[in-house]
């Protein structure tokens, strides 16, 4: 898979955030964070565990609604407007594990205008996963698969993809990176949420780095190593 270059004309952002704070308690996730996430872009959104992305994900998903500062998704605050043009991708299964693909496509393809039906059923047979087969009896990396077909089978404005990678094996990692990228409309904007650098960075545009809630470093991959000569994940290293 070749690794994307990123345009040299940038695009409106599609997400604008001023001063978000998120506290959980007493404890602070996410302290002041200005950011914009341009349209058509494959952004890679990394820091260590307890950085704050999956908060941040979870916010634009609108999960999480008690928050101060400001945050917009094509000029809406996160809510159900917005969840019509967004497509979240947990990292962990969002459905009863007694379940199968078929009865959560059904469900999908109510609540979901843009849903692909077609798409979904071709990305479970390229990932020879069963449709009827009970959640209960795959594997992590099989799940992990049929999120991300469910995903990428929107036609959405946002994909949020909080670690796509995290249960699928290295042989496979491959063939998923093949489908988030193939079925990436170029009009859309994908956020991905990862510790796996070296294995997805190749996927990237550009990236945002969160550490202890707050940005630490932004710009385009090639940027980024150009500044610190060396590939992504080293340049983390040094970031930490």
């Amino acid at each position: 898979m070749e690794e994307r270059k990123l345009k040299l004309v940038e695009n409106p952002p599609i997400v604008k955030i001023c001063g978000l704070c998120k506290a959980f308690g007493g404890v602070q996730a996410l302290k002041n964070v200005d950011l914009e996430i341009p349209e058509g872009r494959i952004i890679g959104l990394l820091g260590a565990n307890g950085s704050g992305k999956t908060t941040l994900i979870k916010i634009l998903a609108g999960l999480y609604t008690a928050y101060d500062g400001t945050v917009l998704i094509d000029g809406e605050r996160p809510g159900a407007k917005s969840k019509a043009e967004v497509s979240y991708l947990p990292d962990r299964p969002a459905f009863s594990l007694k379940r199968t693909a078929e009865e959560i496509k059904e469900i999908y393809a109510e609540f979901f205008e843009d849903f692909e039906a077609d798409r979904f059923a071709r990305l479970m047979e390229g990932f020879e996963i069963g449709m009827t087969t009970p959640f209960k009896e795959m594997s992590k990396g099989m799940i992990d698969k049929v999120q991300i077909s469910f995903a990428m089978s929107r036609r959405a404005r946002l994909y949020l993809l909080d670690e796509p990678l995290g249960g699928v094996d290295v042989k496979a990692r491959d063939s998923v990176l093949d489908v988030i990228l193939e079925n990436f409309d170029s009009k859309g904007t994908i956020l991905v949420a990862t510790h796996l650098i070296s294995e997805i960075e190749r996927l990237f545009d550009s990236v945002v780095v969160l550490r202890e809630g707050r940005v630490a470093l932004q710009g385009s991959c090639d940027d980024i190593r150009s500044r610190y000569g060396s590939n992504l994940e080293e340049a983390m290293k040094a970031v930490f």
